[in-house]
């Protein structure tokens, strides 16, 4: 009798290093395996004599790759990779698809969805000395406060071409989406109170409205031919400033306006590209423990932890009927993990060497 428990523990123990070691790898490759998708790639072409599917499908690549690259990379650095050969970006390609093929008024039409192998872009990039940002896209609220500063005028949203340009003037491959204000004569009143201290004031009782993690005070003051835009950042917890003049002499010209919108929203997403860098330079083991008794919880993290980008890496390093430990390699500052996972509901404990995760 003694023998065969002690046999069916061994059968156990086997099993059970089995499944751990599955477990791991299967975590593991799932890290990794991630690509980078650019999807609904629109491409029109004259349907002829001389029509060439295969140019298309290489039209829709490059349109997909300065997409991607251009999410990636800060406009410091666009230079550096507009020079590269289409067998260059194919190489980079791990598969694509099309969807909604039509052929109307002798017109070729098509999506096209591609996808780009992770670590190839990477090591790319790393090839050309730029160190690529994570492409997360997020949502901001923003406040354009409009001042004519030789009449002291206010020019409140609807009057504020910024205001009413601001999200026709976009580019597919900006990483920051945009929430306006509502007209509302208490804000106005809020915006034309403090108008001669406007660079300091929070105008929380305005942003609290919206309740969104991300804010912009946009704050355009406009002199003569001259504007100076002063914004006050907040990414998550992280407080910037900027400060640019701009030349401008026609507050009614749409195309002057959205001109210096999109100078704006390029500095906006150089700086939330700045704080989400991808250093694979850095190769920081952190360990994660969670309660192994709650498999949703640990499908949710290893769901999380492989969308991250700044993680290249992560496996199953202990596991017990207690806990699960997950060995993490992060490319960047341990306290950007513990922000980006509570911007997802998870609560982390540093304050032991292994980290507890709720």
């Amino acid at each position: 009798m003694l023998l065969f428990k002690k046999k069916n523990y061994s059968y156990l123990y086997i099993f059970f290093l089995i499944f751990v070691f599955f477990f791991t790898e299967f975590s593991t490759n799932y890290a990794l395996s991630k690509n980078y998708s650019v999807s609904n790639i629109k491409i029109e072409e004259v349907y002829d004599i001389n029509f060439d599917k295969s140019k298309v499908v290489d039209k829709a690549f490059e349109q997909a790759f300065k997409i991607l690259l251009y999410k990636l990379v800060e406009n410091k650095d666009k230079l550096k990779i507009n020079i590269i050969s289409l067998k260059d970006k194919k190489s980079l390609i791990e598969n694509f698809s099309i969807s909604d093929e039509i052929f109307v008024d002798n017109k070729y039409i098509a999506q096209f969805n591609v996808q780009f192998n992770k670590k190839k872009i990477l090591n790319y990039l790393n090839n050309k000395n730029i160190i690529p940002s994570s492409p997360a896209e997020i949502e901001s609220f923003i406040l354009p406060i409009l001042i004519d500063t030789n009449s002291n005028e206010l020019y409140y949203l609807n009057q504020n071409n910024f205001y009413n340009n601001w999200n026709s003037s976009k580019k597919n491959y900006h990483l920051i989406k945009y929430v306006l204000p509502n007209e509302d004569i208490e804000d106005y009143n809020i915006i034309k109170k403090n108008i001669y201290n406007i660079e300091n004031y929070n105008f929380k009782e305005i942003i609290e409205k919206y309740n969104l993690k991300h804010e912009i005070i946009l704050i355009i003051l406009k002199s003569n031919s001259k504007i100076r835009v002063f914004s006050k950042i907040k990414f998550g917890k992280k407080n910037l400033l900027l400060n640019n003049v701009y030349d401008f002499y026609d507050i009614d010209n749409k195309d002057e306006v959205n001109k210096i919108i999109f100078k704006i929203k390029d500095n906006y997403e150089d700086k939330w590209k700045s704080i989400n860098k991808i250093n694979t330079s850095i190769q920081l083991p952190i360990r994660l423990s969670i309660n192994a008794e709650d498999t949703k919880f640990s499908e949710k993290l290893e769901n999380k932890l492989s969308s991250i980008d700044l993680i290249s890496d992560f496996k199953i390093d202990m596991f017990n009927n207690k806990e699960i430990v997950y060995k993490i390699i992060f490319n960047g500052n341990p306290n950007k993990l513990i922000d980006i996972m509570s911007l997802y509901d998870f609560k982390i404990d540093a304050s032991k060497e292994i980290w507890k995760v709720k």
